[in-house]
């Protein structure tokens, strides 16, 4: 985040962004925050030319983390890329304003009200993850465009009983 000006020369903004050591802290003291934003740094990024592997290991000790903490009952992990790896995409992205969405990216959801092997056909973006916090906690929507995306709220069944964790060994 701080790669941005607009974060980087905002110390109230900048004050907010915290060692990963927090967050492994606050997991463990109880105290992690309800909305967690988790962006790696270069090196397990797999951005090129970082190792994929150390990227996989990197996301796996997290999510293994969170499972296997008291949070998991009530987690959901949205995890994301920030782009499509320079892949060639034969799905025409739809038109949605000025910014389009651009080539498809991938997401997973791994929560314990996550639908099983479930896909999801709704058109995500980067807004959706925010849409799903605004609803969640009855929040103002920020802009038009998260006004009008996708909640994912498609991808749960609060009504399931809760999936237990799995745990990678790293």
């Amino acid at each position: 985040m701080p790669g941005f000006k607009t974060v980087r020369d905002n110390p109230q903004t900048m004050k907010h962004l915290v060692d990963l050591k927090e967050f492994y802290k606050d997991l463990h003291n109880g105290s992690l925050p309800d909305v967690t934003w988790i962006v790696p740094m270069l090196r397990d990024s797999e951005h090129p030319p970082q190792p994929l592997v150390e990227g996989m290991w990197y996301v796996t000790s997290l999510v293994n983390a969170v499972m296997q903490s008291p949070y998991w009952k009530d987690s959901a992990i949205i995890l994301t890329w920030d782009d499509y790896g320079g892949f060639y995409d034969h799905v025409q992205p739809p038109t949605v304003d000025a910014f389009g969405y651009g080539p498809r990216v991938p997401a997973i959801v791994i929560s314990p009200y996550a639908k099983r092997g479930y896909i999801s056909h709704f058109p995500y973006d980067f807004t959706s993850v925010l849409k799903f916090i605004e609803e969640r906690w009855n929040l103002a929507h920020l802009t038009e465009r998260d006004d009008r995306a996708s909640d994912m709220s498609d991808v749960f069944d609060f009504d399931q009983k809760p999936l237990a964790p799995l745990v990678i060994p790293v």
